[in-house]
Parts: C-alpha cells; sequence; structure tokens
C-alpha cells in the first residue's frame, strides 16, 4: 500500500516541476486571476494558480494503483469532484468565477456524490438537529450544505504558504487515524493517497509559494475530505459524528466567524477582508517580531504558528470518537477556544497600534 502513496507523492512532484520549467509560457493564463490588490492577497508576484490540477493527477495515479473495491469508492468520489474542480479552476485562470458560482458548483459536487454513494448524513449526535430524522430529503440538503460550505472553508483558509495544504494534511491524516482505530483499511488507502498527493505539492508551496492550491484544489480537497469522512461514518456508525467534524474545526470556524464578524458590522458576508485568524498572526508577526524589513518571513512563520493549533482538534478527535458527548463538549470547547484567542488578539493589536502612534507623536 505505501507503493500506491509514493507514486501519488512522485507524479505531483513531477507534474510541478513541469509547471515551474513551463511557467514562461502560461503564466499569462495560470496566474491570470492574480490581484495583488485584493485586501485578502497576501503575495504581490503573478504565480501559478493550478496546484489543483496537480492533486487531480496525483489522486487518479494513486487510484489506478487501488484494489477493485477502493478504486470503485475513489473513482465515485473523482467524478463528484468534477464540477467544483472546474469551476476553481475557471477562476484560477481568470475567468472571474464568483464565490456564489463556486459554492452552487460544491453543492452540485456533494449532491452527485450523495446521489452516487446513496449516502447522506442522518445522525449527528446532536439533539438539535433532530430535524434530521424526518427524512431522507432534509437529510440529503442538510448534508449537500455541510459539503458544499466545508469545500468553502477550506478555500477561505488558503491566504498563507503552506497552511490549506498543511490543513488538509492534518484532516486526511485525522481521518486515517479514525479509520485505523474502526479497521477500515478502505477509507484509510484513501486518506493516504489524498494526504500523499497534497504533500507533494507542499513542497512547492512552503515556505516559499513556487505554486499556489488555487481554488480548484482547495474547493476539490474540501470536497474529497468530506465525502471521505461522510464514508467513514457511514461505513462505521461506532464513530461519534461530532468527532469527524473536529477534523474539519479550524476551516469551518474560521469561516463561521467571519460570517458573523461581517454581519456584525453591517457588511456583506462574501465581502473580503484581512481579519481571517491566519491574516492576524501573520500581521501580528510583521509588527512585533519581524519588523518591516522582513515581512515575507512573516507569510510562512505564520503557518507554523496556526498549524498546530489547528491539529489540537483533529489529535483531540482521536480520544473521543467513541463517545457523542465527549466529541460535542470537545468541539465546544475548541470553539470558545478560538473565538477568546481571536478576541485578545484583537484587543492586543488595539493597544499595540494605540502605543505605536504614541510614540511616534513624542518622537
Amino acid at each position: 500500500m505505501v507503493d500506491i502513496f509514493v507514486y501519488s507523492f512522485a507524479s505531483v512532484i513531477c507534474v510541478a516541476f513541469l509547471i515551474l520549467f513551463t511557467k514562461p509560457l502560461h503564466i499569462h493564463l495560470t496566474a491570470k486571476g492574480h490581484n495583488s490588490s485584493a485586501p485578502q492577497r497576501s503575495h504581490t508576484v503573478p504565480t501559478p494558480r493550478i496546484g489543483g490540477l496537480t492533486l487531480v493527477i496525483g489522486y487518479g495515479v494513486g487510484m489506478s494503483f487501488l484494489s477493485p473495491d477502493v478504486f470503485e469508492m475513489a473513482l465515485i468520489l473523482g467524478v463528484s469532484t468534477i464540477p467544483v474542480f472546474l469551476g476553481g479552476l475557471g477562476e484560477d485562470t481568470g475567468f472571474d468565477v464568483s464565490p456564489i458560482r463556486r459554492l452552487l458548483l460544491s453543492f452540485v459536487s456533494a449532491a452527485m456524490a450523495a446521489v452516487l454513494f446513496n449516502t447522506w448524513i442522518t445522525d449527528t449526535g446532536l439533539n438539535a438537529l433532530w430535524f434530521l430524522t424526518y427524512g431522507p430529503v432534509i437529510s440529503l440538503i442538510f448534508t449537500i450544505i455541510l459539503s458544499g460550505g466545508i469545500a468553502h472553508a477550506v478555500n477561505l483558509i488558503d491566504g498563507l504558504n503552506g497552511l490549506a495544504m498543511g490543513v488538509t494534511m492534518l484532516i486526511a491524516g485525522g481521518l486515517g487515524g479514525l479509520a485505523y482505530s474502526v479497521g477500515d483499511t478502505t477509507i484509510l488507502t484513501l486518506c493516504g493517497v489524498v494526504l500523499a498527493s497534497v504533500a507533494g505539492l507542499f513542497v512547492f508551496n512552503f515556505p516559499i509559494g513556487k505554486i499556489f492550491l488555487g481554488d480548484a484544489g482547495a474547493y476539490s480537497m474540501g470536497h474529497l475530505l468530506t465525502w471521505i469522512g461522510i464514508l467513514l461514518l457511514s461505513r462505521n456508525p461506532q464513530i461519534a459524528p461530532f468527532s469527524v467534524m473536529l477534523m474539519f474545526f479550524w476551516p469551518v470556524m474560521d469561516m463561521l466567524f467571519a460570517i458573523a464578524r461581517r454581519l456584525i458590522r453591517g457588511r456583506s458576508v462574501s465581502q473580503p477582508d484581512r481579519l481571517h485568524f491566519h491574516q492576524l498572526v501573520m500581521r501580528a508577526i510583521e509588527l512585533v517580531v519581524l519588523g518591516q524589513k522582513n515581512k515575507k518571513l512573516a507569510n510562512p512563520l505564520a503557518t507554523l504558528v496556526v498549524l498546530p493549533m489547528a491539529a489540537l482538534p483533529v489529535i483531540a478527535a482521536q480520544f473521543v470518537y467513541e463517545t457523542d458527548r465527549m466529541s460535542v463538549y470537545a468541539f465546544l470547547a475548541f470553539m470558545a477556544l478560538f473565538i477568546l484567542t481571536f478576541l485578545v488578539g484583537i484587543y492586543c493589536a488595539r493597544r499595540y497600534a494605540k502605543v505605536g502612534k504614541r510614540r511616534s507623536l513624542h518622537q
């Protein structure tokens, strides 16, 4: 089985090298969507944004070596990813596919997966979501919204070198850990293929961003991992649903908090800003640690700060996956910790800004 992962990893490496070698020939197309003036951008140099293409190739190569039963599941997952992948690729190459359209395409991919697998979420381990027991239509709609939302959330955290890919590798590893704990080698193998594919591209994105994951890569990985998680639950009912949600805690919480933040400020939820958690960390490193002369280092350093935080819920899930109550409590605890840390960070930033202004006035 290890050979399969090596093939996926190596194929991504080869394709990424090819993209870099031919960069002068395609950069006008593959970085066409680059806009360094956008408020959420942290890069200024046009860079190929077609990392998602390398991931699809890596996944396809790994899939071709799978046993027939695992291959069938991997193939269905791959087919269901096509709509959201194409929408993201269109945005990456400058066709201006709006966030709403990409979100809708993620819903289409989710619906395809639900129908092809004949699987949807009927239980979350949370009594507040009792309405899921009212019939398959309600459960199907809920599953589609959840899947599309997580895919969109993964794209939102793609703001630093290696961050989105690091988080998706954590998720794949965490889901693989749960699969191993319950003896589900099929899901474990799928997690390994995804992890190996992302790891191959990670080499070219961290610490220096030579190739970006792009919307195609972020949405596709979000969709694939979400459905691997759903399939893991459907095949292993002894796993607490919220232990799987803990895997996706970081992108989901970042998205929900961004929506709440913008609604409170009276702004459109689709309007980008520079207040995502990872952006605040990067700004803090720029101002407090490095100073203005070494701002480029703040990007990868911020990733190194955020990834351990994102890993904590994934690790916790490995210990609470057998209990619904403990999984829910763990999720709520991490939610409170996320919000508290964010608010403390905002407070400290404002205090630092005031001190800086006073110093400049005295000088």
